[in-house]
């Protein structure tokens, strides 16, 4: 006679909660027979049936999917096998693309420290190009949206009034009248960490780190790129990292 296993003992077995067996059963997943008594009885072929079902949800198929698949011939089979593979290879780039975030943010977070213990430090400017951004141009918008590292501030320290130009940083083949500044061989920057108290109309502390630059350097163009935002003394403070240009 061949092993009969009630619901809980297949539930321990199998470690799938007995209430997700029991949603296969109303899907029509899975048949077991009922005894005598009533309850569910699983033999040998249902165990084989739920577990080619585990196997297919760890593999991120739907419910409604394997019905299908159940139904396909071995070419329909494959094909709807072919499409869940596209559908997962899409959604592992999409993974890999959130991990990079992630990762960047983190190294963010290390730069700001870095940044605190090592201000005032000569250092390349990462990015090549960067134009005047408005929020009504749907494209730089998109940009800044997929990253908001992109987002980059343009002051001249040699106009103490203060003012400043919105930029996003731009592909190096960018071209045209809205770029503000080009990378060009030769130039010196010093690097600084900038904070703005989010919630004080973005009150910053940019003018202290230039003049303290300004007491052994003259200065140039400053360029203050958006890292990450976060609480600081029970203020929520945008960090950005300050490129000043020197001679």
């Amino acid at each position: 006679m061949e092993d009969i296993f009630s619901i809980g003992e297949v539930s321990r077995l199998l470690e799938v909660p007995a209430a997700t067996i029991r949603f296969w059963e109303q899907e029509g997943l899975i048949s077991p027979c009922k005894g005598a008594n009533r309850y569910r009885a699983y033999g040998p072929r249902e165990l084989a049936e739920i577990a080619d079902v585990i196997f297919l949800r760890s593999s991120g198929v739907p419910v409604k999917k394997i019905l299908q698949l159940r139904r396909f011939d071995l070419e329909q089979y494959q094909g709807g096998l072919r499409q869940m593979e596209e559908h997962m290879q899409r959604h592992l780039d999409t993974c890999q693309r959130i991990c990079g975030q992630i990762q960047k943010q983190m190294a963010n977070t290390q730069e700001i420290l870095r940044l605190q213990r090592e201000p005032y430090q000569p250092e390349e400017v990462p990015f090549e190009k960067i134009a005047r951004f408005d929020f009504h141009e749907q494209e730089k918008l998109r940009r800044y949206s997929s990253d908001p590292t992109l987002y980059v501030r343009y002051f001249d320290t040699r106009d103490m009034s203060g003012t400043e130009t919105r930029c996003i940083v731009m592909p190096p083949e960018a071209s045209g009248p809205d770029l503000c500044w080009e990378r060009s061989t030769g130039g010196t920057f010093l690097t600084f960490l900038i904070r703005e108290q989010v919630d004080r109309d973005y009150h910053s502390d940019v003018w202290e780190s230039v003049k303290e630059v300004q007491k052994r350097r003259r200065t140039g163009i400053l360029l203050a790129q958006y890292l990450l935002t976060a609480v600081e003394q029970d203020e929520r403070t945008d960090f950005l990292k300050g490129y000043i240009q020197v001679c």
